[in-house]
């Protein structure tokens, strides 16, 4: 059985991921991999295309990596004020959540999903708190939320 190269353009499970340079039987890269997509014959010309596409995905990657750097800064600098009905004895009425610090996060122009926000509890007293967003790529941050009173 003779082999041949193929550059995957997939992750191809068992096999090897997006990009990367592959032998394997000729009948497996013809019947499968080649009509399905998954995989392009390895010659020079192709080599060379997935080295640039390869190159600009670092590229993106990078910048991705820079902006979430920054805005780990922006929301590190940020402190919010969260306003809640109170009761008798400084009780709060309900709680606030997750949604809640995204939202106050939106209003100061910060747009983060309320499944960055990680919260043990839900914050039920008034007073300063320490809340980790977990922004993705390993980067993480703290910001203070003060929960204030109307």
């Amino acid at each position: 059985m003779s082999k041949v190269a193929v550059i995957l353009r997939e992750n191809v499970e068992k096999l090897g991921s997006a990009g990367d340079l592959v032998q394997v039987s000729r009948g497996y890269a013809r019947n499968y991999l080649i009509p399905l997509k998954k995989g392009i014959e390895a010659d020079s010309k192709n080599i060379a295309l997935v080295e640039i596409q390869k190159k600009h995905a670092r590229e993106r990657a990078e910048r991705h990596q820079r902006e979430m750097g920054e805005l780990a800064g922006r929301i590190s600098s940020t402190e919010l004020n969260i306003p809640v009905k109170v009761g008798s004895g400084q009780k709060l009425f309900g709680s606030v959540t997750a949604h809640d610090i995204s939202d106050a996060f939106g209003r100061a122009g910060i747009v983060l999903d309320r499944k960055q926000i990680h919260l043990e509890a839900p914050l039920r007293e008034i007073g300063t708190f320490e809340i980790e967003v977990r922004l993705g790529l390993g980067i993480k941050c703290v910001t203070k939320v003060n929960v204030v009173s109307e």
